[in-house]
Parts: C-alpha cells; sequence; structure tokens
C-alpha cells in the first residue's frame, strides 16, 4: 500500500478528504488570490509555513502544493493550458509550472538549490546582481511584471536587497550543477511512481508519466478523471445557486463560492429587513424548501440583527458617557492651559529681562577677566623676580629640553623675567641648548632680551650695560664657563621696546655642545644646570668676575656686594703696592768695561 491507501485509503479520499478540503481553500487559495501581492511585498512568501504546519506529512504538503502552484503556473503562463486548442480536446495537459520543480526529496536538498521565491528547486535558475541569490525564472518574471517603478527586494529575510528586475543575469555555471542533483518524482506516495534519477531528466518523466485534468470552471488540477468529476458535482467554487429571495433581491445566478458573501451582502440584509416589517411577502410559487430556507436565513438573521443593535446601543451609551467626562476633562484642561500660558510668559518676560541685563555685564566680565589674567601674569612674574640685574637660573629636564632642542619641537626656552631694580631695566634670557643659527648643533647660544616695562619712560636709552653669562661648575673646582660682552648701542635691540621685547641678541657660540654633552661633564648634574646672568650696573673690573662667581649665592646680595667691594680694595692696593715697589727701584746703569 501507498502512504495515502496507510491514511486516507486511496487518491480520490484524498481529494474528497475533509482535511485536505479545509486546508486548501484557507491556504492555497488564499496564496492563489495573493498572488499579484507576492512581487510587491516578498515578505507574503511566508504564507507557506503555516501550511507545513498544518499537514500532517510533507508527502501531503507536496501534494497540495502541486495542485495549487499548478492553478497559479497557468494563471501567470495562460498558454500552459488552453481548453479550447485544438491539440488539448481530451481536456487533460502535463506538468508544467512557471515556479519551480517540486519534488519529494525538497526538505533534504540544500537551500541553495531552492528559489528564494517560491521555496521549490529552482527551474531556469536566474541570480540576482545585487546580493548574489537566485531564483526561478519564471517566479522573478511574473513579480517584475508588478514591480513599482521597477525597483524589486530580495525576499531573503537577512538580505532585503533593493534591486532593478533587469539586474538579473542567466546562471548557467549554476544550472549545470543544478541539472545533475538527484530528484524524487513527487508522485512517489499518490500513484507509487518509482522514478528517480538527475533534475535535467525530471521535467521529461512527468511529460510521459503524469498527465492531469483541469476543471474547465475554476481551473484546478486533477490527477484522474474520477476526482475531476467529483470535484465539479460536489466541490468546485464555480457551481452556481439562486438567491432565496431571487424576485425581490438578485435574480442572477451566483457563484456558490460567493454565495455567503451575498448573504451577508447590504442588499440581500435590506431585503431579508423588509420581509421583516412586512412590506414584502415570500410568493407561493416557491418551493417548500425554499421558503423554510429563507425564513430559517431570516430568523436567523433577526436574532443576529438583535444582538448587534443592543450591542451597538451599548456602546454608543457608553460612547455618550465618555463623551461628558471628556467634555469635563477638556473643560478643566482649557482652564489649566490658560493659567500655564500667562505662568511661561511671566517666566519669558523675567528671563528676557535677565539676559539684557546679562549681555550689560558681559563687557564688565570682560575687562574684569582680563585684569585678572594681568595680574595673575604679575604675580607669576614677580614671585620670584630679581631687582638687583642678577639672575641664577636653574634649567632642568636638560636630556629632554635637548632632545627637543635636536628635533626643532622647542628649539629655544626662556628665563624668568628679572630687573635691574624695582624701577628699572625689565630683562630675560633665550637659550638654544642646540645652537642657533651658525652655531646651530654646535655650540650653546645664550642670548639677551629687553622687555617692555612699566618704568621704561624714565629709564636712559639705548641700553649700555655689559652683560656678563655664566654656566656653573657643580663640582666646586670653579671651572666656570663665563662669557661677556657691551650692548652695541646703535642696535634695535637696546633702544627702548615698542613691542613685548626687542629682538634677543648675545653669545651665539656661548659652550660647545660636545662638551655639554658627555657624560660626566662637571656643568650638568642631575639633569640640571644652573647659568647665572650678571648686568654690570658698576663697571666692576673684569679681574673681580671671577671672584664675583665664587661667593656663596646663598648670602644675601647687600653681603655679597660687601664682599665684592673689599675685594675691589684689595686688589687695588695690591696694585698700588706694586706700583710703588716698580718706581723706588733703582735704574740700571750702563758701565763701559
Amino acid at each position: 500500500m501507498s502512504y495515502y491507501d496507510n491514511n486516507l485509503e486511496n487518491l480520490e479520499e484524498v481529494e474528497r478528504s475533509t482535511r485536505c478540503l479545509h486546508l486548501i481553500p484557507k491556504f492555497w487559495e488564499l496564496k492563489c488570490r495573493m498572488r499579484p501581492l507576492l512581487a510587491i511585498n516578498t515578505e507574503i512568501n511566508n504564507w507557506d509555513i503555516p501550511m507545513r504546519k498544518y499537514c500532517y506529512s510533507y508527502p501531503l504538503y507536496i501534494y497540495i502544493n502541486f495542485r495549487i502552484e499548478t492553478i497559479m503556473a497557468s494563471t501567470i503562463k495562460p498558454e500552459v493550458f488552453q481548453p479550447n486548442d485544438p491539440s488539448n480536446s481530451s481536456g487533460n495537459i502535463s506538468e508544467h509550472l512557471a515556479c519551480g520543480y517540486i519534488i519529494l526529496n525538497c526538505e533534504n536538498v540544500s537551500d541553495k538549490w531552492k528559489c528564494i521565491y517560491c521555496f521549490l528547486i529552482i527551474k531556469e535558475p536566474i541570480q540576482l546582481m545585487e546580493c548574489g541569490h537566485r531564483a526561478c525564472k519564471g517566479c522573478h518574471e511574473s513579480r517584475a511584471a508588478l514591480a513599482t517603478d521597477g525597483i524589486m527586494i530580495c525576499p531573503v529575510e537577512e538580505c532585503k536587497q533593493q534591486y532593478y528586475k533587469a539586474q538579473v543575469m542567466n546562471d548557467r555555471a549554476f544550472k549545470k550543477e543544478l541539472d545533475i542533483l538527484p530528484v524524487i518524482c513527487r508522485h512517489k506516495m499518490d500513484q507509487n511512481c518509482t522514478w528517480t534519477g538527475p533534475l535535467r531528466a525530471y521535467q521529461e518523466h512527468l511529460d510521459q508519466a503524469h498527465i492531469h485534468y483541469p476543471c474547465d470552471l475554476c481551473r484546478q488540477i486533477f490527477s484522474s478523471s474520477q476526482a475531476l468529476e467529483d470535484h465539479k458535482s460536489k466541490t468546485c467554487p464555480s457551481l452556481f445557486q439562486a438567491c432565496p429571495l431571487a424576485p425581490y433581491c438578485c435574480q442572477e445566478m451566483i457563484p456558490k463560492a460567493d454565495f455567503s458573501a451575498h448573504l451577508w451582502s447590504a442588499k440581500h440584509q435590506e431585503t431579508i429587513a423588509l420581509f421583516l416589517i412586512g412590506k414584502y411577502e415570500i410568493p407561493d410559487t416557491f418551493e417548500q424548501d425554499q421558503s423554510m430556507e429563507s425564513s430559517s436565513a431570516a430568523s436567523e438573521l433577526e436574532q443576529r440583527t438583535y444582538e448587534k443593535l443592543s450591542d451597538l446601543a451599548e456602546k454608543v451609551q457608553k460612547l455618550n458617557d465618555d463623551t461628558v467626562t471628556l467634555s469635563r476633562d477638556f473643560v478643566k484642561l482649557n482652564e489649566l492651559s490658560q493659567i500655564t500660558i500667562q505662568e511661561i510668559n511671566h517666566y519669558q518676560t523675567a528671563t528676557n529681562e535677565r539676559n539684557v541685563f546679562m549681555s550689560s555685564l558681559q563687557p564688565k566680565q570682560d575687562s574684569i577677566q582680563k585684569d585678572i589674567e594681568r595680574l595673575k601674569q604679575n604675580l607669576e612674574e614677580n614671585q620670584h623676580v630679581s631687582t638687583d640685574g642678577t639672575l641664577t637660573w636653574r634649567v632642568d629636564r636638560v636630556a629632554e629640553r635637548m632632545a627637543d632642542a635636536q628635533s626643532e619641537r622647542q628649539p629655544s626656552i626662556y628665563s624668568p623675567v628679572f630687573y635691574s631694580s624695582a624701577t628699572g631695566y625689565k630683562m630675560r634670557v633665550r637659550l638654544y641648548l642646540h645652537g642657533d643659527g651658525n652655531a646651530r648643533r654646535t655650540h650653546m647660544s645664550l642670548f639677551f632680551l629687553l622687555m617692555k616695562g612699566d618704568y621704561d619712560a624714565l629709564l636712559p636709552w639705548p641700553f649700555s650695560y655689559k652683560v656678563t653669562f655664566c654656566l656653573f661648575d657643580q663640582t666646586g673646582n670653579n671651572r666656570h664657563i663665563i662669557d661677556s660682552f657691551r650692548p652695541d648701542v646703535k642696535s634695535n635691540s637696546f633702544q627702548r621696546p615698542q613691542t613685548d621685547a626687542n629682538i634677543a641678541s648675545g653669545i651665539p657660540k656661548f659652550f660647545p655642545l660636545p662638551m655639554i654633552q658627555q657624560d660626566d661633564n662637571p656643568y650638568v648634574r642631575d639633569d640640571i644646570l644652573f647659568i647665572k646672568i650678571i648686568v654690570d650696573l658698576h663697571d666692576t673690573p673684569k679681574l673681580i668676575l671671577p671672584f664675583m662667581l665664587t661667593l656663596n649665592p646663598g648670602l644675601p646680595y647687600h653681603v655679597q656686594q660687601v664682599l665684592i667691594n673689599q675685594e675691589k680694595i684689595k686688589r687695588d692696593q695690591q696694585q698700588n703696592t706694586l706700583t710703588m715697589i716698580t718706581a723706588t727701584q733703582p735704574t740700571p746703569m750702563n758701565t763701559c768695561g
């Protein structure tokens, strides 16, 4: 016995089965009616998911799928079946579907071989250029014919790529692989067909071994003439029936499939209502069964109408109550909205006044901010400022600063500001650790800058005092590097500053780089070096400079000045003594021998 013999006794029983008839109109006829939408919204293709759920076996799913797909194929390609075609006088047709191939082992075949539209084995494969998915040529063309502006959407859930209907190509290489796919004839269960083979021979087998019989009324296709006759006599949706109120309602024959809709149409219900109020009487010429059927339908309609009217009356009353409540709420909300608007206007006025006030404060705030910045800068400059014409500058992170100067990220650094006196010249020093100009990469360069000060109007110009630079020996051996220069009074560098600072001037080749780059040089200790700048306001003799630089920097300035003056007096006394000794020595006399 075949599968259907075991479950439904025989194939004809499948056609008449309550289960089969229940499934076909609920799912498959719905698919036929919604066929034009499938080309517009591809998500409707998921219609077959509930169908598979309710089919109690996959073979039954295949069987029903074949029936409905064949009907749909004939609506897409009318040339498949032409009842009036002389060549088809017998009224039977072979299985030529516009969609894919239906095979028994479809669920065991990879999705790679299935159409993205009909989920069957691909027939005449084409490939979408945008996303690479494949479909039957017939499936694509049927949907392309209804596409808006020629734009289509790939139905694959993870893709949804938009593409133009012309952006497809025939996939010949894929068809060669598809042709050798092993398939099992879908009629193995319902017709005991034992054919298996490659897909390329499947259509020829269907054309030769499986002929089907279409209904000339509804175009549904059957596998035997007996099934077709049963369909025409019992289940064909195109059978006609007369309206029981035909003299007063509809006098035309109504298709059986549309009869239920007609009974609930406005015209038919109005006619029944007229019967109920006595305007129409049922003619005696009606047959008894028609009278009973109409009376029963009218009674049922009357009962349902009464129930519907009662329900509507309750809803109308509820709507009236809700309307009253909403009216009260609306009045309250309107009052609240007026109060809210007044408060908003009040706050808006206050905000505008505050904005005007804040705008008037903005210039004052800007002025105060500038004063704060200036005071902050003055505080930083004067926190440890020197006002005696000397500056001992501590330069830390020498290695890092040397690397920055070498890479030109920061070629130079500035010393703190110092003054010749509390109301004197404002000065600072600029250090190029890797040299500047002609001394670049060979010497450390040191330059002196005159800055614009608050008391410049009281000072003599040009600046003419000697400037001395000293790089300290930190080992205690007093091998300091000392160099001095006198200003060129004709240079702009020593005129009264007109900008924040004059152009720097000084000693480009102050100290050779190879010496300071040695690991054990005495001038850099713990990555720190010290430079002293002396503006000689007292015209100190050159011989006193080494002594000045050996003084303890921790001594107060006035103490250092006392020691310097004492050293000057001592040196002057030594010089006077030496002069006197030289003057008192007798002049050697020349003697003649």
